[in-house]
């Protein structure tokens, strides 16, 4: 078969994000090419930008499968793509899949006709047995036969179980990144992204990537750094691992960096990491192998907030992870949620406090945005949270307010609020002497919080 992988467009300019190739598709091309089929890619944010952009290639291209992988801000347009391939020929087959769709399979299916079937978690074998069913014009049972595969059967929507993950991730070899222009990504950004795990060992309560992964699983240190040398011939001078936390295994993480000081790779990397990974030999290890940068998600510095979504750390932690990551001499980009469970604009005014005193070389502030597969989706009352519009991944309003708000905050609030965040930390005077000085006593509290998190004490009351 002939199969198109589409990367959607974006309702606003695509050049003011980060553009990395996608690769779930570059995995699932290799399998594909290694069975026998032709893959082709159309990447839409640098070809047009829109469904229309898509429609007048088809001609050319002339797929007999077309594949869409989204996340939730990106479902709108997925779907967008897919009525672009009704109209422009209704028997050649729409597939979606992805961490957001996985959840919503059959509610995808039944809500929207141009998705033909849903593909859950890991595709690299199912889209080639799809494929393959496809080519021999299987029926209904053929079709059953495909592992996490969602579809109509003509009496309603029959979904197939999906195989157990992969726990051998080498085995899928290094993506196909072949399938990609390269030199527009190289024009766009000297960095890329490499994968070196899959799931996360965490189960926060608002996030569904890592439920998406189903459980923890790595690459061996050898393949990663392969795959690292691999990108720098093609021109890469950076990388960024996009794994849930690449030190979750910190043995391996530490073989990791091994490899790459023995091997003398000289690539600055960057990578995420939950705070309780933050182990100082991990660290120290990471720096002498070129890491400068990690990425933290704080997310709040409320106890009971974290306690309730489950994000297995305490803000005296959060603080005395910031000062290792630093103290290693690496930069800190420090994430937290506005109008999380729990927010109101006292925790928030707190909140700036503590980032005037970590002092992160970045911080990012997110809205919450309650994805399916996550309780905080199924369950919001549990948190306090409203989600006005259950479908809200289905338009493209979650760009102008916030999709949900908590019980002392709406979500006219939290908008601003999110602005207000961004203003001060951008403010020449966000860490003045002024500012410090009137901190010294919070800092006290916090450095003695922080003192108990690293002789293993009790501790008592966060500092306000």
């Amino acid at each position: 078969m002939r199969v198109l992988f589409v990367n959607p467009h974006y309702t606003h300019d695509p050049r003011t994000l980060l553009l990395h190739p996608p690769l779930g598709y570059a995995y699932m091309a290799r399998s594909l090419n290694r069975a026998g089929h032709e893959v082709i890619h159309v990447d839409l944010p640098f070809e047009g930008n829109s469904p229309e952009a898509l429609a007048a290639r088809l001609d050319d291209l002339r797929p007999d499968l077309v594949g869409v992988t989204s996340v939730a801000q990106s479902y709108f347009h997925a779907l967008e793509i897919a009525q672009a391939v009704r109209g422009w020929n209704p028997g050649v087959p729409v597939v979606f899949g992805g961490p957001h769709v996985s959840f919503i399979a059959t509610e995808c299916l039944e809500r929207h006709s141009c998705v033909d079937y849903v593909l859950l978690f890991d595709a690299e074998d199912s889209i080639v047995c799809l494929a393959e069913a496809l080519s021999a014009r299987a029926t209904t049972d053929g079709l059953a036969k495909v592992s996490g595969l969602v579809f109509r059967d003509g009496t309603g929507i029959r979904a197939t179980a999906p195989a157990p993950p992969e726990m051998v991730l080498d085995r899928y070899g290094h993506p196909d990144r072949s399938l990609f222009d390269l030199r527009r990504y190289l024009d766009y950004d000297y960095e890329t992204v490499v994968m070196t795990a899959r799931g996360c060992p965490s189960r926060c309560t608002f996030c569904s990537t890592t439920i998406a992964g189903r459980t923890a699983r790595w690459n061996t240190a050898h393949h990663v750094a392969d795959e690292m040398e691999a990108v720098a011939e093609m021109g890469f001078s950076s990388i960024f691992f996009g794994d849930d936390t690449f030190s979750g295994d910190p043995r391996r993480a530490v073989a990791i960096c091994e490899e790459i000081t023995r091997r003398g790779l000289n690539i600055p990397w960057t990578s995420n990491m939950r705070a309780q990974d933050a182990r100082p030999h991990v660290l120290e290890a990471m720096r002498a192998a070129g890491a400068y940068r990690v990425f933290v998600g704080f997310e709040s510095i409320q106890e009971q907030t974290l306690r309730l979504v489950r994000k297995g750390t305490s803000p005296a932690r959060l603080y005395k992870t910031a000062q290792r990551i630093m103290s290693a001499e690496l930069e800190l980009h420090a994430s937290f949620i506005v109008g999380a469970p729990g927010d109101t604009p006292e925790t928030l005014s707190a909140t700036m406090d503590f980032v005037r005193l970590v002092n992160p070389t970045v911080a990012t502030f997110n809205v919450m945005e309650p994805r399916p597969g996550t309780d905080v989706f199924v369950n919001p009352g549990r948190y306090g949270i409203t989600i006005p519009d259950r479908y809200w991944y289905e338009t493209t309003d979650w760009l102008e307010l916030p999709v949900c708000h908590n019980d002392a905050m709406s979500a006219e609030d939290i908008r601003s609020w999110v602005s207000r965040c961004y203003d001060e930390f951008c403010d020449p005077d966000f860490r003045s002497l002024t500012e410090l000085d009137r901190l010294e006593p919070v800092r006290r509290q916090w450095d003695e919080a922080a003192e108990k998190v690293q002789r293993h004490l009790p501790l008592t009351a966060v500092p306000r």
